[in-house]
């Protein structure tokens, strides 16, 4: 075999790795050969000689002086008889070995620009958050290592083998240890500005990484997405990882249903941002379904300024984490900061404000032990208003609440703001149904603006009218909790000549409606089932132009020692908010009489019942089949009792021609109420009955069922 010349074994062997990703491995190999850490490294140095060489170099280069110091000693040793005899794998010795790196780390004294993008990015970057050259190199090093696999699976040995992500970051840009820890350390203007985050779990020598998604230091997702884009300034940099401002096509007066609490939030932002206030928190809560992050949106729309949802996800579209989502509201906090002209939207909130139990997360990255007083700080001090919406308010932490600014609940719209609703989506989207089926819709469906508007659309293309809409919302409203309803209908129904009751029901809604008529009153409704108690209310509430709120003693009631009082001081204060009537059914639940009570709890409803009452400034109204369960205190604090008694034989008489258009061929029983009637049409239409004789032995039936005691009918026709 003929042996190559020296100068040709270093043409073949000594040729370098000439892509960047390669160059830049040299540097950051190089890096580490230079800094205090070199000889716990050089195992780890070593291992990359291959990579970096395309070969092995022959002995007889001097020693770089950037390394003479470090491994001088180490080097001393190596030419003993022992150490020569030392060999790696290939057998080369370790000597061999050093020798050959510095010679080749004399091809890596710059890092090589491997994507342009983020270098420039990067420059952005520093000139916006103010970063001084080791936070500069910092961040370079974070962004490399995501575009370069090799840079990663060596950076990752590094930190496997000093098992500190601070030490190996020195390590990989040849600075000192305490000057990096302090730059990576919470306050610091790389973790302050949003742009990383560390991770929250111990480091683990068996599963970690150094950066990256599941990295021990991690870029926020917002930077990750942007730092790969063309931006020719700093502004275009910002505008990148901010994304675009949300927008919405529902309308101020989709949301009148919230009441005057939405034009104090307009007006509260507006100052907020005219002043450059600081620590403004809006929280808006509520079940699923009801709106608010649109609501979000045209709270924005009303005041001014643009507003950008942030947290929303990681950088692969993924759900982010709680570090993750932080990290993304201060960078957008950092980025908005100069201007003051922006809003910022955190949907799902609960993940980030949840309070704990007896030290266990209630969500998943919940459990540091300084994250309490870091979250309130961040609250306290944003620089830009934050809007946070969330479903539920039970498992917030109370300190955070403390620390809103305004609270908002965000409900399912009305009857009369649905209709409202429904109009304007059907005049948008060119549906054309008739004013019935539009009454019927405001009327059933108890949906917000933006299910209207999808059910809409649904039934504009498919041209199936009524029914495609009627299909569309059941497609979704049961898995948002919401279910059809005909509670809230604006009393169409109430006929006065079918309602047994001393008072002359018309007139008195008419005093009642009057201008000039205080609406501080409470009234309480009695009778049998059926008597049309419910459809009065709706009839009163109608005439005086009220929403109806409907709430049921058994929704208010709780199996938890005050919660109870918490859902009735709940109905009052949105009543209140809506300018709605409050209508609780079954109140005999609720104001039962005291001095039977067992339980301490049961006293407390009632004294709860009964502070509301006195206080509140709107008409309230109780049904109830039991009047007397009432506790004498709440009977003496209803300004209005009217008592319904099922329909004279007279009446019944009336309500048989007009349910079922033809005369009743008997006279009726007494006992029967419209709610009889009404069950018995709606099996008539069932089954397609017209027989009279029929349909009074079906009544009969009903009072049978009730129990009710009754005259025998015979065969009497109703003449005489």
């Amino acid at each position: 075999m003929t042996r190559k010349t020296k100068s040709t074994a270093r043409s073949d062997c000594g040729t370098e790795i000439a892509d960047a990703q390669g160059h830049q491995l040299g540097w950051y190999v190089g890096n580490c050969a230079r800094s205090p850490l070199a000889v716990t490294l050089e195992s780890v140095i070593l291992s990359r000689l291959e990579r970096l060489q395309g070969g092995r170099v022959e002995d007889g280069d001097a020693l770089d002086p950037a390394l003479e110091s470090e491994w001088e000693q180490e080097l001393e040793e190596a030419r003993t008889p022992q150490a020569a005899g030392d060999a790696t794998e290939g057998g080369v010795s370790r000597a061999r070995q050093r020798r050959a790196l510095r010679a080749v780390l004399r091809k890596y004294t710059v890092p090589a620009v491997s994507d342009e993008r983020i270098e420039v990015n990067a420059g952005f970057a520093r000139e916006q958050f103010g970063f001084d050259d080791l936070e500069a190199e910092i961040l370079r090093l974070l962004l490399r290592y995501e575009c370069n696999p090799e840079l990663q699976a060596f950076a990752d040995a590094v930190l496997l083998r000093l098992r500190s992500p601070a030490d190996a970051v020195a390590a990989l840009l040849a600075m000192e240890r305490p000057a990096v820890r302090a730059r990576l350390s919470p306050g610091g203007r790389l973790i302050d500005s949003g742009l990383i985050c560390l991770k929250e779990d111990e480091f683990h020598p068996l599963n970690d990484e150094l950066a990256g998604r599941s990295g021990c230091i991690q870029l926020a997702p917002p930077l990750r997405r942007g730092m790969h884009r063309d931006c020719a300034s700093a502004d275009q940099w910002g505008a990148a990882l901010l994304g675009d401002p949300q927008t919405t096509p529902l309308a101020w007066e989709d949301f009148a249903h919230l009441g005057g609490i939405m034009d104090l939030a307009a007006e509260m932002l507006t100052g907020a941002i005219t002043t450059k206030a600081a620590g403004i928190n809006v929280l808006l809560h509520g079940p699923v379904g009801t709106g608010k992050t649109e609501f979000a949106k045209v709270l924005a729309a009303r005041v001014g300024p643009r507003i950008w949802s942030v947290g929303e996800t990681d950088e692969e579209d993924g759900e982010p984490s709680r570090s993750e989502r932080l990290a993304a509201l201060r960078l957008a906090q950092r980025l908005l900061e100069k201007s003051r002209g922006g809003i910022l939207l955190f949907d799902e909130a609960e993940d980030v404000l949840a309070s704990e139990t007896e030290g266990i997360p209630q969500y998943p990255g919940r459990g540091l032990d300084g994250s309490k007083v870091y979250l309130n700080r961040l609250i306290e001090r944003n620089p830009v208003p934050v809007i946070w919406a969330c479903n539920d308010v039970s498992d917030l932490d109370p300190a955070v609440l403390r620390r809103m600014t305004l609270v908002i609940e965000v409900k399912t719209p009305g009857r009369t703001a649905r209709r409202g609703i429904w109009q304007r989506v059907l005049r948008e989207t060119g549906l054309d149904l008739p004013p019935p089926a539009l009454e019927r819709l405001a009327d059933q469906h108890a949906v917000p603006a933006a299910l209207a508007a999808n059910a809409a659309r649904v039934a504009k293309l498919t041209g199936k009218g009524e029914a495609a809409v009627e299909q569309a919302i059941g497609g979704i409203a049961p898995l948002l909790g919401i279910v059809p309803s005909t509670c809230e209908r604006d009393g169409a129904d109430f006929d006065p000549a079918l309602v047994d009751c001393e008072v002359d029901l018309v007139e008195l809604s008419n005093r009642l409606a009057l201008p000039e008529t205080s609406r501080r009153w409470s009234l309480c409704v009695s009778g049998p089932p059926g008597t049309g108690k419910s459809e009065f209310v709706r009839y009163l509430a109608g005439r005086m132009g009220l929403e109806v709120l409907p709430q049921r003693a058994s929704d208010l009631l709780s199996m938890w020692v005050g919660g109870s009082e918490r859902n009735i001081a709940a109905a009052f204060q949105a009543a209140r908010t809506r300018r709605a009537m409050l209508v609780i059914d079954e109140a005999d639940s609720l104001l039962s009489e005291r001095r039977e009570a067992l339980r301490s709890w049961e006293v407390t409803q009632v004294n709860e019942m009964l502070t509301w009452m006195e206080t509140h400034p709107l008409p309230f109204v109780c049904t109830t089949n039991l009047m007397e369960r009432l506790d004498q205190a709440s009977l003496r604090r209803f300004t209005l009792k009217l008592k319904f008694k099922p329909l004279r034989p007279s009446q019944a008489a009336v309500a048989f021609e007009r349910f079922f258009g033809t005369a009743s061929p008997y006279q009726l029983p007494d006992g029967l109420t419209v709610g009889d009637f009404a069950t018995v049409r709606r099996k008539q239409r069932l089954l397609g009955v017209d027989d009279p004789v029929l349909l009074v032995e079906w009544l009969v039936e009903e009072l049978d069922a009730k129990g009710t005691q009754r005259r025998p009918i015979g065969f009497v026709t109703a003449s005489n």
